[in-house]
């Protein structure tokens, strides 16, 4: 990981960063890993590296944001780094309040500016604490913190379609951005137009904390072993007589119907689960705001 994060690519060192960041607590040394990142020379990198410091609700995590903002950015580095300060709003904020975070009058102007206008992250934190948690809360809560946060004003849509592009074109495909192997966002799908006409707030919200609770047929996942002992899954995007394409989420895999020992349709979504735990709190309202928007 060291190495692909030294790499010359900035698309490889940003995808490294990337896994530093969703796979923080098994890698030795994350926050440090991170925290070198976001000061990379390309502006990929630092976005990557500062959502992954949102994780981190420390004020040495918001110094590191801080110093990253000071080198050149782009909108979606702004962006991120200042959802990442909105994030951890409360665990920065008594050393602000001390003079000990925001060495200059424009880090201090950022950090006054979040404190006055953007608590959206800090009221989602405990719904999403319960829906995305380790121990499974019962139905009846986890319901009324879906509606929680179906019923919370606030969210950017602008700023929600960044996200959007950024975490779910992979899959999905919205103004003529991404890959049409999920539902389209913005399109009719059986007569039901656009996601934010045919689905409820509270079904978009469902939708991405629980991409199984309701699924199409078509967008099952399928699982497949081969004869050599590999497993493979995802949504079937093509099939021949001779071959079966499978895109699991990152990559299309070719796999011979000769070479195929197994081969079983799951009751479970082809998307992801865990897609809003990678986001800061912001983040999340913002992508609800813009799904309900497209109509």
């Amino acid at each position: 990981l060291k190495q692909v994060l030294a790499a010359k690519s900035f698309d490889a060192r940003a995808a490294a960063t990337r896994v530093v960041a969703d796979e923080r607590d098994r890698v030795p040394g994350a926050f440090d890993l991170l925290k070198a990142a976001a000061l990379d020379e390309h502006p990929r990198v630092r976005t990557e590296a500062l959502r992954g410091l949102s994780f981190f609700p420390t004020p040495e995590a918001a110094a590191a944001v801080l110093a990253s903002l000071k080198k050149p950015a782009d909108y979606y580095t702004q962006y991120t780094g200042e959802a990442a300060l909105a994030a951890n709003l409360k665990a920065w904020r008594p050393a602000f309040v001390k003079g000990e975070l925001g060495s200059d009058p424009a880090e201090r102007k950022l950090l006054g500016t979040i404190i006055a206008t953007d608590a959206r992250g800090a009221q989602a934190v405990p719904y999403l604490q319960i829906l995305l948690g380790k121990d499974t809360a019962p139905e009846e809560q986890r319901n009324k913190a879906m509606q929680a946060l179906a019923d919370m004003r606030g969210g950017n849509a602008s700023n929600g379609r960044l996200v959007f592009q950024r975490n779910c074109t992979a899959c999905h495909q919205v103004e003529g951005m991404g890959q049409n192997y999920g539902p389209q966002m913005d399109g009719n799908v059986d007569g039901k137009g656009p996601v934010g006409k045919r689905l409820t707030k509270f079904k978009i919200v469902e939708s991405l904390i629980d991409p199984n609770a309701e699924v199409d047929m078509k967008f099952l996942s399928t699982k497949i072993d081969t004869v050599d002992g590999k497993s493979v899954s995802g949504l079937v995007v093509s099939e021949t007589k001779d071959e079966v394409v499978i895109f699991d989420g990152k990559d299309k895999k070719h796999i011979k119907v000769a070479d195929i020992e197994s081969r079983k349709t799951l009751k479970q979504s082809s998307m992801p689960e865990g897609l809003a735990a990678v986001m800061a709190p912001t983040e999340f309202l913002d992508v609800i705001a813009y799904l309900a928007s497209l109509k």
